[in-house]
């Protein structure tokens, strides 16, 4: 706004403001890319999460899967406690 605001007053160089215009707007381009760039690597680094995360939890299901880790076969708390009473005491 100040280079317009100079640009107004009697006897300015429109040339040199032009100048300073392009300038301004082109270092702006410059950080409008450099932050695109961080988006697009950004955006590449969550895909790569979402495919570490699906990964982990297709492994995670097949060790479920191998040790039948939600099957009725499993002990519950009440057939630990009931072990534990069958065993032979210690006086």
């Amino acid at each position: 706004m100040m280079l317009l605001h100079e640009v107004d007053k009697p006897g300015s160089n429109v040339d040199e403001y032009v100048d300073n215009l392009d300038a301004i707007l082109a270092h702006k381009m410059e950080i409008i890319s450099m932050l695109r760039n961080r988006l697009a690597h950004f955006k590449e680094n969550l895909k790569i999460e979402e495919l570490l995360s699906k990964k982990f939890y297709e492994a995670r299901a097949e060790l479920v899967d191998v040790f039948d880790l939600t099957g009725d076969d499993i002990l519950s708390k009440n057939d630990d406690i009931q072990l534990l009473d069958n065993l032979p005491s210690q006086n």
